[in-house]
């Protein structure tokens, strides 16, 4: 079943500090697979201490994954946009429910599940036939949040990161090289994912103006 949720108009573009700020008051699709174990970037107590005590913003040196991630980003959301079609597409915005919420890099919002909602990845490594399991999570995580059956994730994969920079030059994804994963996500999933995370919420976080 479909949820009501809440739509903020905060980004990392526009508005970076508030949307930073709202993350905080929340379990995110980011967060998600670290406190569950699979991610490959952080740890649970990486999140703890991120919603507790989080360090003021400075200046860092962007890798260039992160900056060919990002980079490329848009111009394959124009691609997938050509796929689905002319739509109500939601603006950059985080979306959230009670403790749960994160940012959807595409989300078509007159589909008849209400939601139509993709998932952005790049890298240099073969999938082959699944999505890695951090990922996995993440996306069935946003599905928990918006109570649909299924999310998309779309993977990029480049043979090198310098390929990407030429992409990026060009302004455009050759459409042959996305590779489309449909992931289902199951009623009762979607309920544990919920539960879960609202019980690691309370127990460790508790008290919202902690992270105010």
């Amino acid at each position: 079943m479909m949820k009501k949720v809440a739509i903020t108009r905060a980004n990392a573009l526009e508005n970076r500090a508030e949307w930073l700020a709202i993350r905080r008051r929340h379990v995110t699709a980011t967060d998600w697979p670290k406190i569950t174990g699979t991610s490959r970037w952080g740890t649970a107590d990486d999140v703890l201490a991120d919603k507790l005590e989080p360090e003021p913003e400075t200046e860092f040196e962007v890798s260039l994954p992160l900056k060919v991630g990002s980079g490329l980003e848009p111009l394959i959301i124009e691609r997938v946009q050509e796929i689905w079609g002319d739509g109500k597409y939601l603006p950059p915005a985080f979306v959230s429910r009670k403790r749960m919420g994160f940012t959807p890099d595409l989300a078509r919002i007159d589909s008849p599940s209400g939601w139509l909602l993709a998932e952005i990845k790049v890298s240099v490594k073969d999938w082959e036939e699944e999505v890695p399991p951090d990922y996995l999570d993440q996306v069935r995580f946003q599905a928990a949040v918006l109570g649909i059956n299924q999310i998309q994730v779309v993977h990029l994969k480049l043979a090198s990161w310098a390929e990407g920079l030429k992409m990026m030059n060009r302004g455009s994804v050759p459409i042959e090289r996305l590779f489309r994963y449909l992931v289902d996500v199951e009623e009762e999933e979607r309920k544990s994912i919920e539960r879960e995370a609202e019980r690691w919420w309370s127990k460790h976080i508790g008290n919202p103006d902690r992270c105010a």
